[in-house]
């Protein structure tokens, strides 16, 4: 983890897109500017990891789901090895 110090105004670049800033410091609250494009999601971080949290528990359960799904038969190897060979025929092209 990369520990900076700020005062108030003063800013980081992250990359070439995002910079944050120090708005205001009141007590042991900082406030931050975020100027980033507007396609970047920005997530408080206790959201985010109830979203990833919530994101693998579907998976999970979809996983569960596809197992627990009747499964289409299929046919054995060696019941392909009994079907008739099909012959190769040669065709050639009439010379322009």
């Amino acid at each position: 983890m990369l520990v900076l110090s700020r005062r108030v105004n003063e800013s980081i670049q992250i990359g070439e897109d995002v910079e944050v800033t120090v708005i205001d410091i009141r007590g042991d609250v900082v406030r931050l500017g975020i100027n980033a494009p507007q396609r970047t999601q920005i997530w408080r971080k206790e959201l985010w990891d109830a979203i990833v949290k919530e994101n693998r528990k579907a998976a999970l359960a979809a996983k569960e789901t596809a197992k627990s799904s009747v499964a289409t038969p299929q046919l054995p190897v060696s019941a392909f090895s009994k079907l008739p060979k099909l012959k190769t025929v040669k065709t050639t092209r009439p010379k322009k």
